[in-house]
């Protein structure tokens, strides 16, 4: 017989609470549902043996948003807490009603990833991020969102995060991804709040919603074991995980200016040229109603892959303005 593993409720995330050395699974209270039954966020708590930093790491804040679930589920296989130093709080599914309804959007059909961190009273959405960020969030020395590419889109595997900030700049380059985007931390994000509260964060997009892709998922997995041997939460030697990633300034979405049925041409990752044709807009007849092309040169971060196509659609995420990172400044590098 397979043992039998205790899920302890709790209102509130304590860590020094829980034995050291140990796998630790909870649910945590943070608000109820029309039944009056609480909407309970389940967490993983790897309670290392020796002293170290608490590495947060969310995933499916949008609820349709999975891959970051099986990343979890194997970072867990790789870690024993015998060996660990500080504490590993993992928490694979932090939109309990959006994963449960398979979409992005709270239950009340508002992004949790747009109104951190929420308030004490108001709407359910503000109420469930308000309690998150005080019952979980505020634990964490360091913190790993998980995310992917939102519903008829599909992602490469990027950072988002703040480059000019040499703390999460340290933890993007840590990171195995295609690409590096410096994004400011913009209002409302999970990523914005734990940055402005001294918990360094960074966003993780693998891929795409509603799917398990296992090699982007375990190039994550590499990145993230990066992470623990660089704060020396496990042992071994910081891998120079920057080699292969494009780094950019910035980035945008180009849209479509009319409606019909769209093709968009280029590859995730592909380098693109200022004036190339990146989409094909085409009216129910087959008749071409929009060419679009690149405004400027770049790489394709990701790209709508629906073919119904509203005037106004997001076409192409669009990445520029490439950086050549400082060598100095990336974690592991050897002359």
């Amino acid at each position: 017989m397979s043992k039998v593993i205790v899920v302890k409720a709790k209102e509130e995330l304590v860590v020094s609470s829980l034995k050291k050395g140990e796998v630790h699974r909870l649910q945590i209270h943070l608000t109820d549902n029309a039944l009056g039954v609480p909407w309970r966020v389940p967490l993983i708590i790897i309670r290392g043996e020796n002293k170290g930093p608490t590495l947060g790491i969310t995933a499916a804040l949008h609820g349709n948003e999975l891959n970051g679930i099986s990343t979890i589920f194997k970072l867990i296989e790789k870690i024993d807490p015998k060996k660990l130093s500080g504490n590993l709080v993992l928490v694979p599914i932090s939109n309990v009603p959006g994963y449960l309804l398979n979409q992005r959007y709270f239950i009340d059909n508002v992004d949790l990833n747009r109104i951190m961190p929420g308030k004490p009273h108001g709407k359910p959405s503000s109420l469930y991020a308000h309690q998150f960020i005080h019952k979980i969030v505020k634990k964490f020395n360091y913190l790993l969102d998980l995310h992917t590419a939102s519903h008829g889109r599909v992602n490469s595997l990027y950072i988002r995060a703040d480059l000019e900030n040499e703390e999460t700049r340290t933890l993007a380059f840590l990171q195995n991804p295609q690409i590096i985007v410096s994004k400011y931390d913009e209002h409302g994000t999970l990523r914005a709040w734990a940055n402005d509260h001294n918990i360094p964060t960074i966003t993780i997009e693998i891929g795409n919603s509603n799917a398990f892709q296992h090699s982007l998922i375990d190039e994550t997995l590499d990145g993230i074991l990066n992470t623990l041997r660089h704060l020396k939460m496990i042992r071994g030697r910081v891998k120079d995980m920057i080699a292969n990633s494009v780094v950019c300034e910035n980035s945008y979405w180009i849209y479509s200016s009319r409606g019909g049925i769209v093709d968009v041409y280029p590859n995730l990752a592909e380098t693109i040229k200022t004036g190339q044709i990146i989409a094909r807009v085409f009216d129910v007849f087959g008749q071409v109603k929009e060419i679009i092309r690149s405004d400027k040169d770049g790489v394709v971060i990701g790209k709508n892959v629906a073919p119904n196509c509203e005037a106004g659609t997001r076409i192409l995420h669009l990445g520029v303005n490439w950086i050549e990172p400082d060598p100095e400044s990336i974690p592991g590098h050897e002359d």
